[in-house]
């Protein structure tokens, strides 16, 4: 599977320093599900001594680990098979130790097989479980006991039982939470359930072809969690979290790769999504947020060590880069003029949007911008001379051929060596009742210019790794599917950049997914100069309005070759949706 990422150099921000968020406050209340090892074979649960103290400790340990990191509570798995129950003992130290400053409820599982058998006892069930809803510990939602069952463990007449033992036994209501999300059940039956883990069914992201393989991007995932609301009537939502585990992970009924761009970076900005839809959703007494396995959070494992990180950085509304933990020196940028910005503004109207975003940059800098009439020229210096906050700018105009890109190269091909580092955007738009280009662009100026932070990492970035190259966001999760898409004309015109700046390099892409799709980038000049060159400005066709297949489209494609023909690697950064 590692070859389907092998080309994505994605540098995870891995060198967080833990620290105690115990000060920080939330009303938010995360609850992680404790993935118990337990079988339903296990017949005899003796167990040594020793084993048992240095479990314990560990225990103890992880509690400490969740406290200092945000988690509210715990949620156990209790096990039936045959009227035998099976579960972690880390529920009965909690239970026997007073002291242990944490929250919990159980989760029920049954054998599927027994679950309309006769031998089904709910009686038995309750007898041994009802201990723990007697805690002080034991977590209530709108005043009453959360316990988790399904559909499938749990039909309808058992569930009535055990509202009614609970009743019998003056214990109170039970709340019933289902750990289903998806729409295989009778989701409205109130009679089993009165709130829902929401989390999408596999089957339910829509898969891209990457050459012979279907892969589902996180994005989709993202744009499903962030949009689509459960049309169900009166049962109370909770959204789930998915930590990162070892994906990509296949599907062999799927025939799918799962989240195979999955990153720290995203998992981050998922629990924003959910962070913020339940604050929006539930009371501030009752915003649970569950997270599928304390498993993936461990504080001895490298990748669970980030997962809770970036989980409490997004709980306590901690930016990512607000602690750079490299050794950027910003007053080295800041002793001469070292960063060129060039902005191809087509749009005038967006000069404002523009201007507003370059003024983030914490260091001095040039702004050189093209269009393509002088009356757009006009209206553009008198914005920028009275706004900017720019050392220099040039305006030039440069007629409507080329969009963006042959612009770019031209106005900077006789001044790109003066500075060491250059972003490029430009004023992407949609007419008519497509938003496509409008939330495409916000996506890239936030990413690339959406704050002094985001901007201080990308040059520190740069600044700590002299083989890092060019920078740019990952693909915007509307235009996935159209990046695994190159034509002939593509191929053609990449082969043409090949003959002209490299005509020794023999051994050419034939399928190109990963580039700076919108060819908006961070980059350094010495990664990127070759193209800066007249006889690829003279490919360049007349404005006809094409979709794909000209040499502005091979140029895009082409900057990542590019910067690994002159010995640098790209980076893709995700920082904001």
């Amino acid at each position: 599977m590692s070859y389907l990422i092998k080309e994505i150099v994605t540098v995870f921000i891995r060198k967080n320093k833990d620290f105690d968020f115990s000060d920080y406050s939330t009303t938010i209340k995360p609850i992680v599900l404790y993935n118990s090892k337990i079988n339903f074979s296990i017949k005899d649960k003796n167990i040594n001594i020793f084993e048992l103290y240095f479990k314990n400790k560990k225990f103890n340990q992880q509690i400490n680990f969740a406290k200092s990191h945000g988690i509210y509570g715990f949620g156990f798995y209790y096990l039936f098979s045959h009227n035998q129950g099976f579960h972690d003992d880390s529920i009965d130290l909690i239970l026997q130790n007073k002291n242990i400053n944490i929250n919990f409820f159980l989760i029920i599982k049954t054998n599927e097989t027994i679950i309309n058998s006769t031998n089904f006892n709910v009686s038995y069930i309750y007898i041994n479980i009802k201990k723990y809803f007697v805690d002080h510990r034991y977590i209530k939602f709108n005043n009453k006991s959360l316990i988790g069952l399904t559909q499938i463990d749990f039909n309808e007449k058992n569930t009535i039982q055990l509202r009614e033992k609970f009743r019998e036994d003056q214990l109170g209501e039970i709340y019933i939470l289902s750990n289903t999300s998806d729409y295989k059940y009778n989701l409205n039956n109130r009679s089993i359930f009165d709130g829902l883990l929401y989390f999408p069914s596999y089957d339910l992201l829509k898969p891209i072809n990457l050459g012979d393989k279907k892969i589902t991007y996180f994005y989709t995932n993202l744009l499903y969690i962030n949009l689509l609301n459960p049309p169900i009537n009166n049962t109370n939502i909770f959204r789930i979290s998915l930590p990162m585990s070892k994906f990509p992970v296949y599907f062999e009924n799927l025939k799918n790769y799962i989240f195979y761009d999955y990153s720290p970076e995203k998992f981050y900005f998922f629990n924003k999504i959910i962070i913020d839809w339940t604050k929006q959703n539930h009371d501030r007494f009752n915003q649970y947020i569950f997270i599928d396995g304390f498993n993936n959070l461990k504080y001895d494992d490298h990748l669970g060590f980030d997962n809770i990180i970036f989980f409490s950085k997004a709980l306590f509304e901690i930016p990512l880069t607000n602690n750079l933990s490299n050794n950027f020196n910003i007053q080295y940028l800041k002793s001469n003029i070292f960063v060129l910005i060039q902005v191809h503004v087509y749009y005038t109207d967006l000069i404002g949007e523009i201007i507003n975003k370059t003024n983030n940059i914490p260091v001095p800098y040039d702004l050189y911008i093209t269009t393509n009439s002088k009356d757009k020229k006009n209206i553009i210096e008198y914005y920028v001379k009275i706004n900017s906050n720019a050392n220099k700018y040039e305006i030039l105009i440069i007629d409507n051929k080329g969009r963006d890109v042959i612009p770019f190269l031209i106005q900077l091909k006789n001044v790109i060596f003066k500075y060491k580092y250059v972003c490029h955007i430009h004023t992407k738009k949609h007419k008519g009742k497509t938003k496509l280009g409008n939330y495409w662009r916000q996506y890239m100026y936030e990413n690339l210019l959406g704050n002094k932070n985001i901007i201080k990492q990308i040059l520190s970035d740069f600044e700590s790794h002299r083989n890092l190259g060019i920078i740019y966001p990952e693909h915007f999760y509307k235009i996935i599917e159209f990046t695994t898409i190159i034509t002939k004309k593509d191929l053609y015109y990449i082969n043409k950049i090949f003959d002209i700046l490299f005509p020794k390099i023999k051994n050419r892409p034939n399928n190109i997914n990963n580039f700076p799709a919108g060819n908006m980038v961070w980059a350094r000049t010495s990664a990127i100069y070759q193209i800066f060159n007249e006889q690829i400005i003279k490919l360049c066709p007349k404005e006809l309005g094409q979709g794909d297949g000209t040499i502005l489209h091979a140029i895009e494609r082409f900057w990542i070759y590019l910067v690994k023909i002159n010995g640098y690697y790209y980076k893709t950064i995700f920082y904001s949706m």
